[in-house]
């Protein structure tokens, strides 16, 4: 941890993606919150709900933003040093720090997924009115992913995916997956 805080320290610019699936890591929100004005973040939905959590980070001036499809955590200092952890879903198993050339794939990894982000609202949670399992089976869909693809990310069965997508189809009054998507943004506006 010592050598993360010396390179939030050090770093004009800080950025980290932090991903559902290896939980709520504190010590990481922490740092972010170090970062202040200098840290950019990047979530999945699931994690943007933590409205509480999330809501300290952005007091620092954190910018934070939603991916539908992030990558696995990783933190990124200005494009010289990249920290990625050895188990997505473990963040206690350890990391690798990476140092430039080797670090610089991730930073534009990170830009090109912030580009393609949606600004965090406090207001109004990505996908208003949904579950948190719809709204992650729906933005999976609409990022291009199969019903497989979906499952496996979600670790769910395709079929449970289809019953989802189905519900869905049910409820917004939509026969085919187009329309739903569209009913979906229409309502969420």
């Amino acid at each position: 941890m010592r050598t993360l805080d010396h390179l939030v320290t050090r770093s004009a610019s800080v950025r980290a993606v932090l991903s559902s699936r290896g939980g709520i890591d504190s010590a990481l929100l922490g740092l972010m919150s170090n970062a202040a004005d200098r840290g950019r973040l990047l979530l999945d939905p699931p994690l943007a709900r933590h409205t509480e959590t999330i809501g300290r980070v952005a007091r620092h001036h954190v910018d934070i933003r939603v991916h539908t499809q992030p990558a696995r955590h990783m933190l990124v200092f200005d494009d010289r040093a990249a920290v990625l952890p050895l188990d997505a879903s473990d963040l206690n198993t350890g990391a690798v720090l990476l140092r430039c050339p080797l670090s610089t794939p991730y930073g534009q990894l990170f830009e090109l997924m912030w580009s393609d982000a949606e600004t965090l609202s406090e207001n109004a949670p990505p996908y208003d009115g949904l579950t948190s399992r719809e709204a992650e089976v729906i933005g999976l869909l609409l990022n291009g992913a199969t019903d497989h693809q979906v499952a496996a990310r979600l670790g769910m069965s395709s079929r449970t995916v289809r019953a989802v997508v189905a519900h869905l189809q049910q409820r917004f009054g939509t026969r085919s997956r187009m329309a739903l998507g569209f009913q979906i943004a229409r309502s969420t506006n």
